[in-house]
């Protein structure tokens, strides 16, 4: 009897060992498989399809994340590639969750979606932790993952398309969070963008400072005010920071490179010797 070239989906399902609701869920999350579709609408699997489909399903019943696997390319063996169980995006990964169990799902979707390059669920699940979150957690729960996931995607040169329509998402919503902080104090720390797209990360940075109990504004403006100490902050390094002598009292980027505090660092309640300094 000839092997069949197209296989629907209950046979697909029997042949690789998973069922057809995990098969819908994968190539609805994560465009993987792409099977084609009959005149029906119905799926069609190739051979090559299903083989790779086995693959999968002895990987993943092995303890490794579907969405790694899919992100990091080609399932491979464990024993041809020692990497294989790495996670994708272990620093965004390792910020705590939230304990509210529906929050903790939501951020666990942002995550996986960032994972997955996938802006426009990025921006669902910003847009919907608006209205579902308390505001004291956006920042922290929401908005300091994509952030981090952001800059984690870049240094492992995998592109986000549509990366500057989430920053900017980020930056309207903490513009928001920052008006019950825009009183001006002598002691204010002003967070200082190096580049026109680390807005959204200065204000941020500054709701989390105020968060912690300490004045901060973001500086959007062309002078900088006359007194009070600088952070400096950037997703991309720090070339072409402007010398602001004894005032600069720490530079911060989402990673923490170039000897900068990691934004992780700011998330929590662990101390901080430049805001200190500040004080």
């Amino acid at each position: 009897m000839a092997t069949k070239s197209h296989l629907n989906i209950n046979e697909a399902s029997k042949l690789c060992g998973l069922s057809p609701s995990v098969l819908r869920i994968w190539e609805l999350r994560y465009n993987w498989p792409s099977p084609m579709r009959r005149a029906n609408g119905y799926r069609a699997y190739s051979q090559p399809q299903v083989e790779e489909l086995k693959r999968m399903a002895e990987l993943v019943k092995a303890g490794i994340p579907i969405s790694s696997l899919i992100v990091e390319g080609m399932p491979r063996w464990p024993a041809a590639n020692p990497n294989a169980g790495r996670k994708a995006l272990a620093a965004t990964r390792s910020i705590a969750k939230p304990a509210d169990r529906q929050v903790a799902h939501l951020q666990g979707d942002l995550i996986d979606a960032i994972e997955n390059r996938q802006a426009s669920l990025v921006k669902e699940v910003l847009q919907r932790c608006v209205w579902q979150v308390r505001p004291v957690d956006e920042v922290q729960s929401f908005f300091v993952p994509t952030m981090v996931g952001i800059a984690e995607l870049a240094q492992s040169q995998r592109t986000l398309v549509g990366v500057e329509e989430i920053r900017a998402l980020v930056l309207q919503r903490c513009d928001q969070l920052m008006r019950p902080f825009n009183k001006h104090q002598d002691d204010t720390l002003w967070v200082f963008p190096v580049a026109e797209r680390d807005h959204a990360l200065a204000t941020m940075v500054a709701v989390l400072l105020n968060q912690r109990g300490h004045a901060a504004k973001p500086w959007i403006d062309s002078v900088l005010p006359a007194s009070g100490p600088v952070l400096a902050v950037s997703e991309d390094g720090f070339e072409g920071l402007p010398s602001f002598g004894t005032r600069l009292i720490g530079r911060l980027s989402p990673l923490g490179e170039e000897e900068a505090t990691s934004l992780l660092e700011v998330v929590g309640d662990a101390p901080l010797p430049w805001l200190a300094e500040a004080v």
